[in-house]
């Protein structure tokens, strides 16, 4: 591993941003090793040349972290986030006059201005996206690009249960042969970490907190990076604007305002980990609806063990002035404190 890269990650380390890992150590060496065999040229080396390196691993254990500072010291490659990639190359396909050699061309067009693609947060969702995955990434290799991906999931469950799955599997066998796959394992969440050093409820509302609530934010997400995300429930649709495969910001009126249920919630609970909500009022006799909408959110979002930021008009003990609800409240309440690692807040 280049000394530089090294550096660069000790002196995250000494800074306190991080704690020093031997798992991200080893994985940074590893992904380095197959950079420089590819950046050798030597056709009788009977070493194995893999196309990139694919990194997963639970939420918040550093995969980003290790491959954008892999990226960056190697200057020479671009970060999409996969659904943007996603988005783009649809898009192109979409507007082009020839749709058959469409995505040829996009893929082409990047190799032409950079050797390495960094794909953040590879999932497959959808049947359209899980049958074209594999042309990309025969283009990739067609155009020499080198990959690193990073993943929540092992490859082999990649689209697990998702239709037609058995025009999946290719992909998934094209992966294992071709790719470092490489597991982070260390069950330090350093996601939850960074939360545990951090406040997450803020109030009241006023540009001080509302300051600190969004730069907390974007603590956690590549503003680059941040995309649209609906979550669809039987014929509703929720649109988040500001969101990451696992992140997500919205206004508390998206949520509890609008005429949402327990299906949503649960939906949005099993999409994101970490959700960030602003602008949560106060609740008096008037806002009752809005008030069993909010305990149903954090009912769900307790029971997936999901993060919350909150940023909210009053502290949590005075957020419900219903007395018919104030029994129900309580527990909201009890579970606010846990969830939002509270402090000094507990007023």
């Amino acid at each position: 591993m280049t000394k530089n890269i090294e550096q660069r990650y000790k002196d995250f380390v000494s800074n306190n941003f991080i704690s020093y890992d031997v798992k991200q150590i080893e994985a940074l060496k590893s992904i380095d090793e197959e950079w420089q065999k590819r950046k050798k040229i030597n056709f009788f080396s009977k070493l194995k040349k893999y196309q990139g390196a694919y990194v997963y691993g639970s939420v918040g254990i550093g995969k980003t972290f290790i491959l954008n500072l892999f990226l960056q010291n190697v200057s020479v490659g671009i970060k999409y986030h996969f659904n943007h990639l996603m988005i783009n190359i649809h898009a192109y396909i979409n507007n082009a006059k020839d749709k058959g050699t469409a995505l040829d061309k996009y893929i082409r067009d990047i190799s032409k201005r950079y050797k390495i693609i960094f794909l953040d947060e590879l999932h497959i969702f959808n049947i359209v996206d899980a049958l074209l995955i594999k042309k990309i990434f025969l283009l990739f290799q067609k155009y020499k690009i080198f990959i690193l991906v990073s993943s929540n999931f092992h490859p082999g469950e990649l689209y697990k249960d998702g239709l037609q799955r058995y025009d999946f599997i290719p992909f998934i066998k094209l992966i294992e042969e071709n790719f470092k796959v490489l597991y982070l394992d260390q069950i330090r969440d350093y996601r939850r970490q960074m939360l545990n050093q951090s406040k997450t409820y803020f109030t009241p509302i006023n540009y001080k907190t509302n300051y600190e609530f969004n730069k907390l934010f974007e603590r956690f997400v590549d503003k680059g990076q941040i995309y649209i995300r609906k979550i669809q429930t039987k014929s509703r649709t929720i649109r988040f604007e500001k969101c990451t495969a696992n992140i997500a910001y919205c206004k508390f009126k998206n949520l509890c305002v609008t005429n949402l249920g327990h299906e949503d919630y649960r939906n949005i609970a099993g999409a994101f980990s970490l959700i960030f909500i602003a602008d949560v009022q106060q609740f008096t006799d008037s806002e009752s609806d809005q008030c069993r909408r909010f305990i149903s959110l954090i009912d769900m979002l307790y029971d997936k063990r999901c993060s919350v930021v909150l940023l909210a008009q009053y502290p949590i003990n005075q957020l419900c002035l219903i007395k018919s609800l104030s029994k129900e409240f309580k527990r909201t309440a009890s579970r606010l404190y846990e969830m939002t690692i509270i402090n000094s807040d507990k007023k």
